[in-house]
């Protein structure tokens, strides 16, 4: 008799863990046809990170392997899945309960790493153009939230006598 009750404890676990796995896999569909565009501009913006990272390399002329270049660009989509995930899991454990929507926090998370993906590709696009020292987004994002205008006027007047430096030598080149 024992054997039975074993058996149908370790039945009944498992029964609980498929249901688990069955309502948490229904959610993850849930939260990603929610942000299904949102997904699909990760994937453009990491192809564009990708796309100006590569013409960075033949400008300086550095080797590309490809492999590492496409390893690096696939881990990039799986990571920006993961985050995805863990916002909104982590939207519907706190989130749920003060009233917030799981979708939302999960959008902002997304818009997060949108920023760090938009820099990079500024980042490259700067080196294409040769300007030197170019302003990362995220630090004039944080000077306009402290409201230190002043060194935002610097940074930025910097940016512009770097520009005009190079627009000067480019034209001292085609003279």
């Amino acid at each position: 008799m024992d054997i039975n009750i074993g058996r149908s404890v370790d039945a009944g676990s498992s029964v609980a863990r498929g249901s688990i796995t069955i309502t948490m896999l229904g959610e993850s569909q849930y939260i990603l046809f929610e942000l299904r565009w949102m997904l699909l501009l990760a994937m453009a913006l990491i192809l564009a990170d990708f796309w100006f990272g590569i013409s960075v390399s033949k400008y300086l002329g550095k080797p590309i392997r490809k492999s590492r270049a496409c390893r690096r660009t696939l881990n990039k989509f799986v990571d920006y899945l993961c985050y995805l995930l863990v916002a909104a899991f982590l939207g519907m454990a706190l989130g749920d309960p003060l009233g917030l929507k799981p979708v939302n926090i999960a959008m902002v998370s997304l818009l997060m790493c949108y920023g760090f993906e938009i820099d990079s590709i500024y980042s490259h696009v700067c080196e294409l153009h040769g300007v030197k020292n170019g302003v990362s987004i995220w630090r004039i994002l944080i000077l306009l939230i402290t409201l230190r205008f002043n060194s935002l006027k610097d940074i930025l007047s910097d940016l512009e006598n770097n520009i005009q430096a190079r627009n000067k030598d480019n034209n001292k080149d085609n003279t």
